[in-house]
């Protein structure tokens, strides 16, 4: 995920009312940067700009949402992909998750709330992993600044035969 403070949030919904349910819902939870598209094929039109998470639902008109993600997923596979879908049959969010969904929810009255605390753990996942990474690198830096320290206290005393 690139941006945790304000992400892209990309969202396929063909049913008007429940997308602005959900558009709604999530700017009044401070989530303002989203885009609406009616189709898998409209979005892909613009996925070159990479969001940062895809709300999607398994079946619309085109391709149905596993074929979607996996499509998309071959060619960014740092976009998170939450299926929010009236699909509630069990095998159809396995093989979702086991494709690389961060989350499946049902459509119901619950849906929203679901929603942005998925959306709060795919932030928190990805800041931990940031701060992870951010670690490692320090790490990794004070052994280089030691190597070199070390390598430049033998090279000084090789050189002007300074005795430690």
């Amino acid at each position: 995920m690139q941006n945790t403070k304000n992400p892209l949030i990309y969202i396929i919904e063909d049913s008007i009312v429940y997308k602005d349910l959900i558009v709604g819902y999530l700017q009044s939870k401070k989530y303002k940067n989203i885009k609406v598209f009616k189709n898998g094929e409209e979005c892909l039109n613009n996925i070159k700009v990479k969001p940062d998470i895809i709300i999607l639902d398994y079946s619309y008109e085109g391709i149905n949402g596993l074929e979607f993600m996996r499509k998309v997923k071959q060619e960014y596979p740092e976009i998170d992909f939450i299926f929010l879908s009236g699909q509630s049959k069990i095998p159809v969010a396995i093989k979702a998750m086991k494709l690389g969904a961060a989350d499946y929810i049902i459509k119901n009255e619950q849906a929203p709330f679901r929603l942005v605390r998925s959306i709060d753990q795919l932030l928190s996942a990805t800041k931990k992993e940031k701060i992870r990474k951010g670690f490692n690198i320090g790490i990794v830096g004070f052994f280089i600044m030691l190597f070199v320290i070390i390598m430049t206290i033998i090279f000084v005393s090789i050189f002007f035969d300074l005795e430690l």
